[in-house]
């Protein structure tokens, strides 16, 4: 049953009256409600107001979103980045850029929404998929595009990728979707971007949120420079509005904070992990906050003890629940002990 809220959902709440702790949403490293991110982000919306609604190809510019996009592809390691208003945006910018002719599209299974215009069916598996981009390299001449989720693939997921490094990505144009990586995974937060490149496709663009775990209102993409100039002069970046720059003032003023946040999420998945007593009953990728599961009961039982979680059908009504125990780094070390000690309770009786 959805809970309707007149707070942001941070670690704890009150619900009817009782406080509630909340593990679920996506603040993985809890900026959303911590006091010095927000005075921070207030004292930059009085110098940049509270939206800028013309395009970034204006006659008129403001600095700070070249500052911004110079600080992200420095912390992932790319050569360049390009802002957008969400990381859903930042998604369709690619997918409308290469739903071209001159492209044919391959999508993994657990692709994002964002990553899709039109109808094109996903690979049900990584077999299938290398086989007909073997095919398709014989065959046909259009740039094969792949596009994967870098978190939520079994068989290629961060950190090792590994059913990727079977197919022939030096042929293939590489689009990975890391709103769930970036600030969380790899060294202080900086995504799967280096480990990506690694692999070595024709080219790399990964696109993300920063709405997830920063906090901020936008998405950005990170490539090559003659990629990420392209998609600039695109109609659709050059229509759209930008994304606010008092958030992006935020990121630049913040970066310290923020791997300190991730650092500090990092202990806080070590310590659920070593108090778990069956962690198996758990889909999850190591020192990901993010914990899968498929028994509802656990979420009823949970839900007894004023414990809320992720549990919602997700894109829409027909899929199946999307069931996950989020950590945050506004979690304290008493309340991860907490969840764990019922956890591991309801486990000894089921």
């Amino acid at each position: 049953m959805t809970k309707l809220l007149d707070q942001f959902p941070g670690p704890r709440f009150n619900l009817e009256g009782k406080p509630h702790l909340y593990f679920g949403g996506t603040a993985y490293l809890g900026l959303q409600s911590d006091p010095e991110f927000q005075k921070c982000f207030m004292n930059n919306i009085s110098r940049y107001g509270t939206h800028y609604g013309a395009s970034r190809n204006a006659n008129v510019q403001i600095a700070i979103y070249s500052e911004a996009e110079q600080q992200l592809k420095e912390a992932v390691g790319a050569e360049a980045a390009l802002t957008l208003s969400s990381g859903y945006l930042a998604g369709q910018l690619l997918a409308n850029y290469f739903n071209h002719p001159d492209y044919t599209l391959f999508y993994t299974r657990e692709s994002h929404a964002a990553l899709y215009q039109g109808k094109t069916p996903a690979f049900s598996s990584y077999n299938k998929l290398k086989e007909d981009l073997k095919e398709h390299l014989s065959t046909k001449k259009t740039k094969p595009v792949l596009f994967i989720d870098t978190m939520e693939n079994k068989e290629a997921s961060y950190p090792c990728f590994e059913a990727l490094k079977d197919l022939p990505l030096s042929h293939c144009i590489l689009i990975a979707d890391d709103s769930h990586g970036f600030g969380v995974m790899g060294s202080e937060g900086r995504g799967a971007f280096s480990i990506l490149a690694g692999l070595k496709p024709r080219n790399l663009l990964v696109c993300f949120s920063l709405g997830k775990a920063i906090g901020i209102p936008a998405g950005a993409v990170v490539g090559s420079k003659e990629m990420i100039n392209k998609l600039a002069k695109t109609e659709f970046y050059g229509a759209a509005s930008p994304a606010n720059p008092a958030g992006l003032a935020t990121l630049i003023q913040s970066w310290e904070l923020i791997q300190s946040r991730s650092r500090q999420l990092q202990n806080r998945v070590n310590l659920f992990l070593s108090l778990l007593e069956n962690p198996d009953v758990f889909h999850f990728i190591p020192s990901q906050p993010a914990f899968g599961y498929r028994n509802p009961g656990l979420t009823d039982f949970l839900k007894k003890h004023n414990i809320l979680l992720t549990h919602f059908h997700y894109p829409n009504e027909d899929s199946e629940p999307t069931s996950r125990i989020v950590l945050t780094a506004a979690h304290s070390e008493k309340e991860i002990r907490r969840l764990a000690q019922l956890i591991n309770l309801y486990f000894q009786s089921h």
